[in-house]
């Protein structure tokens, strides 16, 4: 008797649970696949011009690309954006330009992370509190002003030595203290790993988006 081959199963997870792939996106600057999680969505806006779309919310068509400079530069400068949305050629696009609303627009995440820390009560601010913090072993992450002195910085460095704290260089003084209504903040701890994780991102996104 002549056996019907069986086509091949897809992987199952340990719990008996079929595995299903992400779905991934082309980036228009370089042309790579990734997950969206890597990649910004962009979308034509009611008078067509191509906007972003940061936390990719807008209905309709959307592109993406990777939240480089040389990816939005590339994509502006083959108005790859307009093909892939289909909407008219903009020659006045400006790649600059969409990278500074992409920085600000990073900017104001990475506030609403730490907004959203200070509020769940996952954030330790200021030396004393930071000290404390990482005594207890509690830490996912220290946050530094890019002009905070060298005691700041050594703090937070000899604090990484222990638990896998991260330490972020971010912003400024004012810029933080901004963000608390405060003078001025060098040191802040998270508490919280997915928190943590995900101001990480952001900030490496903004870094990718310097000269």
């Amino acid at each position: 008797m002549q056996m019907t081959p069986q086509s091949p199963r897809r992987p199952t997870k340990p719990d008996g649970a079929r595995d299903s792939r992400a779905p991934e996106r082309t980036c228009v600057g370089c042309r790579q696949a990734a997950s969206p999680h890597e990649l910004v969505r962009l979308v034509a806006g009611p008078d067509g011009r191509v906007a972003l779309d940061p936390k990719a919310s807008k209905g309709g068509r959307g592109a993406w690309v990777h939240p480089t400079r040389a990816c939005v530069e590339a994509m502006a400068k083959r108005h790859a954006a307009e093909r892939s949305l289909k909407v008219d050629v903009q020659r006045d696009l400006d790649g600059r330009s969409l990278v500074a609303s992409l920085r600000e627009a990073l900017t104001r995440k990475a506030a609403s992370l730490l907004v959203v820390a200070s509020r769940t009560r996952t954030l330790a601010l200021g030396t004393e509190a930071v000290t404390a913090a990482l005594e207890r072993e509690r830490v996912a992450a220290v946050v530094v002003a890019r002009d905070a002195g060298t005691s700041a910085v050594s703090l937070a460095e000899e604090g990484s030595g222990s638990g896998g704290t991260r330490v972020l260089r971010h912003s400024t003084k004012s810029e933080l203290g901004g963000v608390f209504h405060r003078g001025e903040v060098a040191l802040l701890a998270l508490l919280d790993t997915r928190i943590a994780a995900e101001l990480a991102t952001t900030i490496d996104r903004l870094a990718a988006l310097e000269d």
